[in-house]
């Protein structure tokens, strides 16, 4: 790999880990101060900061600051009142509004003021919340339940900053946040460290604030298909994706749980209610489609002349495959010889098949198939060369045994026959004439055996 190479693989993965983990608190450590005086102080108001446009500001009546005394980091820090007589809240706004259902870590930096504080408290809060953050009032904002509070107990000392961090999963549309007390100072809120018990003084420093994504919202639907085609009648399990298999899951059928069995429905919804701060309820819904009724026929004439071929076919309305007939052929088109009862068998998705026909045995009589000549001539073409039966095409199975007999015109028998096939090729001896035949043909009709007796004459040419 390249040096160039090398960079650009560097540079791609920093964005993608500033695009991740971006803090999306502005000024999160009050060093843009444009209206701090050149001690760096700044006393802010309720939508009046430090800079245009704004980012810290006052949330109530109160006047929190920004001081330049002990930052954390850098060179500034923010510092504000909380009681008991003067509350004063930081306000701030994000850099864009929060994702429902993103996880979020918030973090920051407290401390007590190290010289003008008579006493610590505990419970600094954090609440984050979407819309304005003025709110015209000077006592505490005890309205609100915060989102996260310093641990009850733990009195936050003017010695040394303390990091606090907590991890929020986004409602959704947040786009500020607030930082003080919410509660009222009671008694046991708050420990005396001196040195002067007359004056009750508790101010609090602030500094370094982030706030970052640390999980993407679950991506997945709560049930993995929007659509399905089922077999009428039949039963199906559905199931909320992996993600939710512990949550509290109300189907539309009145059941709970992370799985239902359906049948027949035309639609299936699903709410899943996460029990979060947000109340957050999750909804899908899943449309079943059916595949439609398939019937199946048998395509054929209804009777056959024993001896003859006619063919079956199986037709379906729909998709059908597997063809199974009673004779143990497997195409969908066969052909037959013989009056009899037929089915056929055919699969579908959702079920197989049945259909059968019954092919009666035709009454009546085939037509006239045997053609004899009467002219035959020694000159001619190969054909005409010889006297034979000629039997139209498709016939010649129905033919059992054929015999004839052939006279010259004074009842002298010349030619005499049996079997099938016969021909008579007269040779040089016999002369040119008229001569008389018999011809009988035994053959297959459509349900019987028929004997056909034919006379005719046949004349010979040179």
């Amino acid at each position: 790999m390249t040096l160039r190479s090398v960079w650009l693989v560097s540079l791609v993965l920093w964005a993608n880990l500033v695009t991740v983990g971006q803090n999306l608190i502005p000024n999160p450590g009050f060093e843009q101060c444009d209206r701090c005086d050149n001690r760096g102080f700044y006393e802010l108001g309720i939508e009046r900061g430090a800079n245009d446009p704004t980012d810290w500001n006052s949330a109530t009546y109160g006047s929190p600051d920004i001081y330049s005394t002990v930052p954390h980091t850098g060179k500034r820090h923010g510092g504000f009142f909380t009681g008991p007589g003067k509350f004063e809240y930081l306000a701030n706004h994000f850099n864009e509004p929060l994702k429902q259902g993103a996880t979020y870590q918030f973090s920051f930096w407290v401390r007590a003021h190290p010289q003008f504080s008579s006493y610590i408290v505990d419970e600094i809060g954090v609440h984050i919340l979407q819309g304005s953050t003025a709110f015209k009032q000077s006592d505490p904002l005890s309205q609100f339940k915060p989102s996260f509070t310093t641990p009850d107990g733990q009195f936050i000392p003017p010695k040394d900053y303390l990091p606090f961090k907590f991890e929020y999963v986004a409602c959704g549309g947040e786009d500020h946040f607030i930082v003080g007390r919410f509660n009222k100072l009671m008694i046991g809120d708050s420990i005396y460290i001196g040195p002067d018990s007359t004056k009750e003084i508790i101010y609090y420093y602030v500094d370094d604030f982030e706030m970052i994504e640390v999980k993407p919202p679950l991506q997945e639907d709560p049930i993995a298909l929007q659509q399905i085609d089922l077999c009428r009648d039949s039963v199906k399990t559905v199931r909320v994706n992996d993600a939710y298999v512990q949550k509290d899951v109300r189907w539309s059928t009145g059941e709970r749980g992370p799985s239902v069995q359906i049948k027949n429905l035309d639609t299936l919804w699903v709410e899943i209610h996460l029990n979060d701060a947000c109340n957050t309820i999750l909804r899908d819904t899943l449309y079943i489609r059916y595949f439609k009724d398939i019937s199946l026929k048998i395509l054929s004439t209804d009777s056959i002349c024993t001896g003859d071929s006619i063919s079956l076919q199986a037709l379906c309305n729909g998709d059908c495959f597997e063809y199974l007939w009673n004779t143990g052929q497997t195409d969908r088109i066969i052909r037959i010889t013989q009056p009899g009862l037929y089915s056929v068998k055919a699969k579908t998705l959702c079920y197989d098949l049945i259909q059968e026909k019954e092919i009666l045995a035709k009454d009546g009589h085939v037509p006239e198939f045997i053609q004899l000549p009467n002219v035959i001539t020694r000159s001619g073409a190969a054909e005409n060369q010889v006297f034979k039966a000629f039997v139209q095409p498709g016939q010649k199975h129905r033919l059992q045994s054929t015999s004839w007999n052939i006279f010259n015109r004074w009842g002298v028998l010349v030619d005499e026959k049996n079997g099938l096939d016969l021909e008579w090729r007269p040779d040089s001896n016999v002369s040119p004439d008229t001569y008389l035949y018999q011809f009988m043909a035994k053959y297959q009709d459509c349900n019987a055996t028929n004997t056909k007796i034919f006379k005719g004459h046949v004349i010979l040419l040179d």
